[in-house]
């Protein structure tokens, strides 16, 4: 009679233990699918406004763009990200490229400070402001790419 015992006992603590790691089990499954599933969703939508953003930082392309950089441009693509910015883009943005995309628009503001942009819309901007506008349009880029691992190799080499 005790043999029986010991073997019920064994048995239930058997369906315990194994009911409880397929509990626990299909719950971090379950968490890892919408991890998952929010990560795809967050990256399609990142695509989707990077996509709109960044056409915008095509005056400040390093090649193939006119060397002239005018206040009226500036004016324009400044006025342009702060739309985009504020019109939904910046809340899909991440904590990575909020730094250059600040850092873009800080030296966009620095060179437009210079001069009367408005009264002087044609007014060419200076070489130091260009050179490092171009350069933080060219790390904005750089991370927006990153953030949609865009300059990677497959997963599956």
């Amino acid at each position: 009679m005790g043999n029986i015992w010991i073997s019920a006992l064994t048995g239930l603590l058997s369906g315990l233990v194994s009911a409880a790691l397929t509990y626990f089990g299909t719950r971090a499954k379950a968490r890892l699918d919408m991890t998952i599933e929010d990560d795809k969703h967050l990256r399609d939508k990142r695509l989707e406004v990077y996509q709109e953003l960044w056409p915008m930082t095509r005056p400040f392309a390093r090649f193939g763009v006119s060397s002239i950089l005018t206040s009226s441009v500036l004016l324009k693509t400044s006025e342009d990200m702060s739309n985009w910015y504020f019109s939904g883009g910046g809340i899909f943005m991440s904590k990575t490229s909020r730094d250059p995309y600040f850092a873009l628009r800080e030296e966009m503001q620095r060179a437009i400070d210079t001069i009367d942009a408005k009264a002087q819309p044609d007014h060419p901007i200076g070489h130091e402001h260009r050179k490092a506008i171009v350069e933080a349009a060219g790390r904005l880029r750089t991370s927006l790419a990153d953030d949609l691992r865009t300059r990677v190799g497959p997963w599956l080499g």
